[in-house]
């Protein structure tokens, strides 16, 4: 039987995580240069939000429960930071596995490597081997409208915490 507390404790790791997506937003929009220390900020601020309460039930608490409510947190902060990373970092990766692949490389030969055109070539092959786009005549269609519908959830979250991709 759930008992009042037992209700918290499972609901608190969801608070921390809108605590720290509402703390982001509000980092960006009057801090906005500031991006990775709004977010880290952001996450430390919901820790210290978590061991408060840790803090304050610690008598009604058990070991397990302190474990879980950390290690929840800790979970959540990552999938909250891994979707706000997304649209930035896929450049960035692409760019450590060329350096990773062709050690010394100019940046004239990685600039000449990642060429607009070829870039996009790339990506609408993979996109096709992938059965997530198919190719009719000259134009593109969507297979799955579940791609279409996690493509509005990022945007929607790159518009609300204000993130531009360089």
């Amino acid at each position: 039987m759930l008992t009042k507390l037992n209700i918290y404790i499972i609901f608190l790791p969801f608070i921390s995580v809108l605590l720290s997506s509402i703390l982001f937003l509000f980092f960006q929009i009057f801090f906005n240069k500031k991006y990775l220390l709004n977010l880290l900020v952001s996450l430390l601020l919901a820790f210290i939000f978590i061991l408060t309460i840790i803090y304050l039930l610690f008598s009604y608490l058990t070991d397990q429960q302190i474990v879980y409510l950390i290690f929840a947190h800790l979970c959540n902060s990552y999938i909250f930071m891994s979707l706000i990373q997304l649209p930035i970092s896929s450049l960035q990766l692409t760019i450590l596995r060329m350096i990773d692949l062709n050690p010394g490389i100019t940046k004239k030969k990685i600039l000449k490597k990642y060429d607009s055109n070829r870039i996009f070539e790339e990506r609408i092959k993979r996109l096709e081997a992938t059965d997530i786009i198919y190719r009719k005549n000259s134009s593109y269609f969507l297979k799955d409208i579940k791609i279409l519908i996690y493509l509005k959830f990022l945007l929607f979250f790159k518009r609300l915490f204000n993130i531009k991709a360089n």
